[in-house]
């Protein structure tokens, strides 16, 4: 075998890569060749490919069929002052980060402000005129984080006005531990008191979302339902489960399934709706179409073969054909001018603030989850209960405080800043389905439409393929369905 055909053998997955090399073996040895070329090892990917294409989902629609929801009036409204897709004006410029950084600072520390406390509530320099021992809250960036020689932590917060070096002593374990949840170029409160040049943190305050009971709407509003993570064009789409949900949506089923999709008035779609090219090395084993455009295509396809009663609104993710960093402008017209024609498709951008039936829902791809599983240690376990990644989010009111760790675009806005409380918290990125109800706010992982990958094989994922949850704004209750 030529080493750039056993090249192309390997990137494929154990399963697939046995099949190819018995096909390539029995082909060459039929045109009596004594080596497996990177040609014929290429041929035979491409014929499976095209046999691929050829079983994607077709259009599929129940006659007669006459839901609920059809007879509901639409009800969606779109905080386009939250989404970037026609308000980006940034160039790049050092004004553009320090804008950004501003903007940002200013409106958490708003938010940190209302935060109740018997405690003053001072900036950095104020908090520097402290009397020694005199107990303070004091708001800032988080500028750094290290730990000194002696075990304990020191962070440097910092404002406008200057830096304060904050200390967690190691004589407490129970600041250790929360100063591991700090996280670098988040806004933060902290309680504690002057001690010589030091703050001596002995409480941390997030600005934190509002307690309060999940909200409810009155009856006649039809449910909502939540997908993402299409990845169509992958190898790895579960067309024929993608299928059987598009038939669901149009009324085939039994009686309990045909009441609760003729009940769906809303489709909330959180990104990666295709498989994209060059995401990630040698992809393009992995991929039905190379060709973005015939993607798209395949994606507009299945999205029209939804019940035009049903609104969809659609977010793009870090697959799809849009800037790679955050926040991300809508879908292009020159990828779904198709899909911009139809009038129950709404295109938005990522993220993006969406009033659902009276219910205010925060749609993100959730590509920052990466990030904070990284890079705090009591979130490891989020790509198994990606739950727990929203409620940090939810708690600090940003997507990614993390500046640097993924592309990030400085606008003059921070689009990540939760100003809102969102009644519902939809995202993806993960392809694990999660649920959780956070201090009134609804959390929703949407999972995916793609099969487990060789790369989540390596790495430990354990995706949930095919579930699909909808919820029920009367009762403010979530049921799931699986088509896997």
């Amino acid at each position: 075998m030529e080493p750039a055909a056993a090249d192309a053998v390997a990137a494929l997955d154990d399963e697939e890569a046995r099949n190819l090399l018995d096909d390539a073996i029995t082909k060459a040895l039929e045109e009596n060749a004594f080596v497996v070329t990177e040609e014929l090892v290429k041929q035979l990917i491409d014929e499976r490919s095209m046999e691929l294409k050829s079983s994607q989902p077709v259009a599929v629609k129940v006659e007669g069929y006459e839901p609920p929801a059809k007879s509901l009036n639409t009800r969606l409204k779109f905080h386009e002052d939250h989404d970037v897709s026609d308000n980006s004006r940034c160039t790049g410029s050092l004004q553009d980060f320090i804008s950004f950084f501003r903007n940002r600072f200013d409106r958490q520390k708003r938010l940190l402000r209302n935060l109740h406390t018997n405690l003053s509530v001072l900036g950095v320099r104020e908090a520097k005129r402290l009397a020694e021992r005199e107990r303070a809250r004091i708001i800032g960036m988080v500028a750094e984080k290290r730990e000194t020689k002696n075990g304990h932590v020191l962070v440097d917060l910092e404002d406008e006005s200057g830096v304060v070096p904050c200390l967690f002593s190691k004589k407490n374990e129970g600041m250790l531990a929360l100063a591991a949840r700090v996280m670098l170029d988040e806004v933060v409160a902290f309680d504690g008191l002057r001690w010589k040049d030091l703050f001596i943190v002995e409480g941390v305050e997030w600005p934190e979302i509002p307690l309060r009971e999940p909200k409810k709407v009155d009856a006649g509003n039809g449910t909502m339902g939540f997908i993402s993570d299409l990845h169509v064009g992958s190898k790895y789409f579960l067309g024929e489960e993608f299928a059987r949900f598009l038939k669901f949506l149009n009324g085939e089923g039994d009686s309990a399934q045909a009441e609760a999709a003729g009940n769906i008035k809303y489709l909330l779609v959180a990104g990666d709706l295709v498989d994209g090219i060059g995401v990630y090395p040698n992809q393009e084993e992995q991929l039905i179409t190379k060709d973005i455009y015939e993607q798209y295509e395949a994606l507009t396809d299945l999205l029209t073969q939804v019940p035009e009663w049903i609104e969809l609104v659609v977010a793009p993710g870090n697959h799809d054909a849009v800037r790679t960093a955050e926040p991300q402008p809508r879908l292009p017209t020159e990828f779904v001018g198709e899909l911009e024609k139809r009038r129950n498709i709404h295109l938005v951008g990522n993220p993006a603030y969406v009033e659902v039936a009276g219910l205010n829902v925060l749609m993100y791809h959730g590509t920052s989850a990466d990030t904070w599983i990284s890079s705090l240690q009591f979130l490891r376990n989020g790509y198994h209960n990606p739950e727990i990644v929203a409620e940090e989010m939810l708690r600090r009111r940003h997507l990614l405080p993390l500046y640097g760790e993924k592309p990030i675009v400085p606008e003059k806005k921070d689009y990540m800043v939760i100003d809102g409380v969102p009644d519902i918290f939809h995202f993806g990125h993960v392809h694990k389905n999660g649920y959780k109800n956070y201090r009134g706010t609804t959390i929703i992982n949407s999972g995916t439409w793609q099969s487990t990958t060789d790369f989540q094989i390596r790495i430990g994922h354990e995706p949930s393929p095919c579930e699909f949850p909808l919820y029920d704004p009367e009762t403010a209750t979530l049921k799931v369905f699986n088509f896997k």
